[in-house]
């Protein structure tokens, strides 16, 4: 009666352990499946508001400084830079926020140490020390469903692109020596 006792409690504590690591599983792909729906919602919602620019501007060092602030936090083994002038971007905080947050979060997916942040007079400079990136197709960077080569789907920088255009900026993303740049700047 012992020997099947400790059969069956063995049994108990596979099965439990199996069910406890489907369900991990499940609710990690749950989370990932959220965050693509919100993305592509936002995504839509761009469209929606591009017809409907105001004259808002953006104190774009002041968001950078708090993006970087809870970044800090949350990736402590990255070194994050600053070089941070006074500049003011048309568009609301808001959308700015996102489109900055995305970039820095992609950064922080490829990067090895180090992400420098640029900003002057019209000009934001997103550097990470990690691998170039692809130039075969560069205009698909920026499309959404592009999966990269992480398996992410694009839609953070499609989120980007649009953010950027619809407030008359340009995005490019330039390789350099030592890692890669996002730079966004004001339409010539």
């Amino acid at each position: 009666l012992l020997k099947n006792w400790k059969l069956t409690e063995n049994l108990i504590l596979y099965v439990s352990m199996h069910l406890r690591q489907k369900l991990t599983t499940i609710l990690e792909n749950t989370d990932r499946l959220e965050k693509k729906v919100k993305s592509l919602l936002y995504l839509n919602r761009l469209d929606y508001i591009s017809g409907q620019i105001g004259d808002e501007t953006c104190s774009m060092k002041e968001l950078i400084e708090h993006i970087v602030f809870q970044l800090t936090a949350m990736h402590t083994q990255i070194e994050i830079l600053t070089d941070l002038q006074d500049s003011s971007f048309k568009g609301k905080d808001d959308y700015w926020r996102i489109c900055i947050e995305n970039i820095i979060e992609n950064a922080a997916r490829y990067v090895h140490h180090e992400i420098k942040i640029i900003l002057k007079d019209q000009y934001l400079e997103i550097f990470n020390d990690g691998e170039p990136i692809d130039n075969s197709n560069p205009e698909s960077l920026f499309q959404p469903y592009e999966i990269g080569h992480k398996g992410q789907f694009g839609l953070g920088l499609s989120i980007v692109y649009k953010t950027v255009t619809m407030y008359g900026y340009k995005v490019e993303a330039v390789n350099r020596v030592d890692g890669v740049s996002f730079i966004i700047q004001k339409k010539d």
